[in-house]
């Protein structure tokens, strides 16, 4: 078909909606300009146009106002569009719906004006058009209105009385994310024909009453949510509304649990969090929030254990009760959530038999006191992605079936595990984050954690695995953050370190992603950099700081140090300390770049310590104590900082010498220091000296002998 025919049969049905016809691009081939094309501006017949989403640029025309026939505009999403001048608008007589999200109005102050005079408006959408300032009273005209969205602007000062008094018509009033100040007027009350309120993500204040929702009897959303506004409500109050979703995050609500919420019955999103909330959880909740599908009550103070008919609420999709004081065992739960975090309480026995949830994506129960082993149950939950159980109490051996191909992120470390890592969990192989530190777990690293190949962190220290590290390991290229610390493992490092892409500084970020798909969780994750413990809040935060760690200290890994290590240029924290390495600190550390903290200390390594390290500019920390290393200690400003910062790092070295320490350097010191140098530039010259020496040895012992024989 034609572009021309084509655009008579749209242009004869009155209706353009460009964003979802397939062939757009050749209708709009206006060059590599992606402009807004002129010729739409000559279909004066047109009642409907959408062209959200399309990638066009520069200045929205006025040659809309050609369109006088048009009831519905959507200029929505294009990209970086603009206007100054909007007031074509004024043309469009019957203009019913009009969508001008994400294009720029900054320079455009007189918009309230010109969209109140086409009479027929009642639909109309600026989010993200850079409007800022004052509410303009102008909108107090727009009686006409039943959905007003306003948000993701700058707009500041008080909420204006006007929106109740004038706007009575509106169905839909969204404010969100911008900079309102002062409470939330009482007129809104008066809006009785409203369904949507939302304005949260503001700096509103003020208390709110049961007069601001006296009449709001058609009420079924509200987010007040991120503002500082107190909501004081009598217990005995029952709400004129039914609302479907409520969002009242950071908003006060306590100390008592509002008693008042269990008048909705047919909420399906109720988010109470952070509202300082000090109290039990009321009987009465599983069964009014029987039908809700999302509920979130964390970061509060709530104290007691949880309802014991939590099982009814078979609707429920996602609960949220982190960073609580709940106590007691957890209760046996609904069969359907995909979303369960608990961490962060006081809750203690054993994981209900039922927690192997068939829908279950997310398990965090990580920081409480939980006891006894991990049910088999929990390999029944085919679509897990994501299972914390840090800090706890758990004990004994994993299911052997534990593992799924989902699977993308395992923390279970500080808890009492032990037994053999079960082999199931090598099907897991877009696994991105395994840590098992603190455990129990023995025996040999497993071949097959080299199958693992997206896996960026991997932390398995304080356990009592043993034997050689596996030669796989190294087929790890996504690998950013190595911790095996504080085991039994022995042999040599393995070959092929260079393999280790992700430790390097150029690696290719779109095969290794860091992408997680799931909520982040509170759990405070701490690792151990520059000789002490340091707290970086959560794991994926570890991964998005892009941070590059090996560890291998604290096990009994012998041979030399690879020179293949050096080429992992990218790394910010080297650690083999407290093995028994032997050799020379490898020549080209000075190549590692980015190092931030390197620890070679309590080894058997020997030799001189290499210039190069007065090379990296980046290192705070330094530990080559308790070696055999011998010569001079290479200069360096970068070192000296290091040494007056801790002036340990040599200790333990008595072959050491020169500044900053205060053993001179003797002729022989200074003699082997140089022989040294000079035998690595030529290896070979150390064989010639030790002939020379040999053959003036046997020459002298012949003269003497042909003395002695001669008498």
């Amino acid at each position: 078909m034609s572009q021309v025919t084509r655009l008579q049969i749209l242009q004869y049905h009155g209706m353009v909606n460009l964003s979802t016809v397939a062939d757009w691009p050749c209708l709009v081939n206006t060059g590599s300009t992606g402009r807004i094309p002129e010729f739409l501006g000559s279909l004066r017949n047109l009642k409907y146009l959408n062209l959200s989403g399309i990638n066009f640029h520069g200045r929205v025309l006025p040659l809309f106002g050609n369109l006088t026939a048009l009831r519905y505009l959507d200029l929505s999403g294009m990209g970086a569009t603009y206007s100054t001048d909007v007031s074509w608008l004024a043309h469009l007589r019957f203009l019913q719906y009009l969508n001008l999200d994400s294009v720029n109005l900054n320079t455009v102050t007189d918009w309230p004006h010109v969209v109140s005079r086409p009479p027929s408006l009642r639909f109309l959408r600026l989010s993200g058009c850079s409007l800022s300032g004052t509410l303009p009273e102008w909108v107090g005209q727009l009686t006409s209105l039943v959905s007003l969205d306003l948000s993701r602007n700058s707009y500041a000062g008080p909420l204006p009385e006007f929106i109740g008094n004038n706007l009575t018509g509106l169905r839909i009033l969204d404010l969100s994310w911008n900079n309102f100040t002062g409470p939330l007027p009482e007129s809104i009350s008066y809006l009785g024909g409203l369904r949507t309120l939302d304005v949260s993500y503001n700096n509103l204040n003020g208390v709110i009453t049961e007069e601001h929702f006296r009449s709001l009897k058609s009420l079924q959303h509200i987010d007040l949510s991120s503002n500082s506004l107190k909501i004081e409500i009598s217990s005995k109050w029952q709400p004129p509304f039914r609302l479907r979703s409520a969002n009242f995050a950071t908003c006060g609500m306590g100390p008592l649990f509002p008693a008042w919420l269990q008048w909705l019955v047919d909420i399906d999103y109720l988010d109470i969090s952070s509202t300082g909330i000090n109290d039990k959880i009321p009987d009465w909740l599983p069964r009014a929030f029987s039908d809700a599908r999302y509920l979130s009550m964390s970061r509060n103070k709530l104290s007691g254990q949880l309802p014991a008919n939590m099982e009814i609420m078979s609707s429920l999709e996602e609960l949220d009760l982190n960073n609580n004081t709940l106590t007691g065992q957890l209760p046996k739960l609904p069969w359907n959530p995909t979303y369960l975090d608990i961490c962060i309480n006081s809750l203690s026995g054993s994981l209900p038999a039922n927690i192997g949830l068939p829908k279950l994506q997310v398990l965090s129960i990580a920081s409480n006191s939980i006891t006894g082993r991990l049910p088999r149950s929990i390999c029944r939950c085919k679509g897990l992605r994501t299972l914390v159980l840090a800090n706890n109490h758990f004990e004994g051996e994993l299911p052997n079936c534990f593992g799924n191909k989902v699977m993308l992120f395992i923390d279970l470390s500080n808890n009492g595990f032990s037994g053999m890592l079960p082999s199931a969990l090598q099907n897991s192989e877009k696994l991105r984050v395994l840590d098992l530190s603190g455990n129990m777990f023995y025996g040999s690293l497993p071949e097959w954690i080299g199958k693992l190949k997206r896996l960026r962190f991997l932390r398995l220290r304080q356990n009592m695995f043993s034997g050689n590290i596996p030669m796989n390991l190294t087929n790890l290229a996504c690998l950013q953050y190595l911790d095996i610390s504080d085991n039994n493992l022995s042999g040599s490092l393995p070959g092929g370190l260079s393999k280790l892409k992700s430790l390097k500084l150029k690696y290719l970020k779109q095969i290794c992603s860091s992408a997680f798909h799931v909520k982040v969780y509170s759990h405070n994750f701490s690792t151990f950099l520059k000789g002490q413990q340091i707290f970086y809040g959560s794991i994926p935060r570890i991964v998005g700081m892009n941070m590059k760690v090996i560890d291998l200290s604290f096990n009994n890994i012998t041979g030399e140090i690879p020179e293949e290590l050096t080429t992992l240029d990218g790394l910010l924290n080297l650690n083999l300390s407290r093995n028994h390495f032997i050799g020379d600190v490898p020549s080209r550390t000075g190549v590692m770049q980015s190092l931030e903290s390197l620890d070679f200390s309590s080894n058997n390594l020997s030799g001189e310590i290499p210039a190069s390290l007065s090379n990296l500019t980046f290192l705070s920390f330094m530990d080559l104590s308790y070696n055999n290393l011998t010569g001079r200690i290479p200069s360096g400003s970068q070192l000296d900082s290091l040494y007056a910062a801790n002036p340990s790092i040599y200790t333990g070295n008595v072959g050491l010498c020169g500044p900053p320490l205060k053993k001179i350097c003797s002729g022989i010191d200074a003699s082997k220091q140089g022989r040294s140098k000079r035998t690595k530039e030529n290896p070979g010259l150390e064989f010639f000296y030790i002939g020379l020496g040999c053959g003036f040895v046997a020459g002298i012992w012949a003269v003497f002998f042909a003395l002695l024989f001669k008498q």
